[in-house]
């Protein structure tokens, strides 16, 4: 009897373990892939992070556009060193908001990381935006993407990266074994 049921039941069990390990499989190379896309923007925004000119532009965003400028003209109404200004700060988020909208990098990624960095240019900018659509008529799509954005971010709760942080290290306890996490605990003498 127990071998009747052995012969019967050992080739579904074969069979799931077949189609489940592909499937896992499949899923696991499916996330590698995207993380791919992630790693080039990643890289990408180091870049530009890296590049002194590009903080001094972003503090003159946040800090002295409005002290110096009057939203009243828009965004087309800045003096070309302003408004380039302007542009290369701006356009850069939008960028990423336009990558994280049509999911080619994982919002769950950046936005921690840029959280601050888009409210302080959304803050500073809004009245440009706003002012521009006005003048555009119809258009009140500009600039949507990066707005939408800015209040993700806005939203996201102060602690999020160092709750991130803090559920990684949990994770990573969870896949090295007893031993493994005694010896890293283990003072360096021992």
């Amino acid at each position: 009897m127990f071998k009747a049921f052995l012969i019967n039941v050992l080739p579904v069990v074969i069979a799931v373990v077949a189609i489940a390990v592909p499937t896992w499989i499949g899923v696991r190379q499916t996330r590698i892939s995207q993380h791919v896309n992630n790693i080039q923007a990643m890289i990408n925004l180091l870049d530009e992070f890296r590049s002194a000119a590009f903080h001094d532009q972003h503090e003159y965003v946040c800090n002295r556009l409005q002290q110096e400028h009057d939203p009243s003209e828009g965004v087309r109404g800045l003096p070309s060193e302003a408004k380039a200004t302007f542009c290369n700060v701006v356009y850069y988020y939008q960028s990423f908001a336009t990558l994280t909208i049509f999911q080619l990098v994982d919002e769950d990624l950046f936005l921690p990381l840029l959280r601050h960095r888009l409210s302080d240019v959304w803050r500073a900018t809004q009245p440009f935006v706003e002012r521009e659509r006005e003048l555009r008529g119809s258009d009140s799509s500009y600039l949507s993407a990066f707005e939408e954005l800015a209040r993700r971010a806005a939203e996201l709760p102060s602690t999020y990266i160092h709750d991130r942080i803090r559920g990684t290290r949990r994770n990573q306890r969870r896949w090295f074994p007893l031993w493994a996490s005694r010896r890293r605990a283990a003072p360096d003498g021992m």
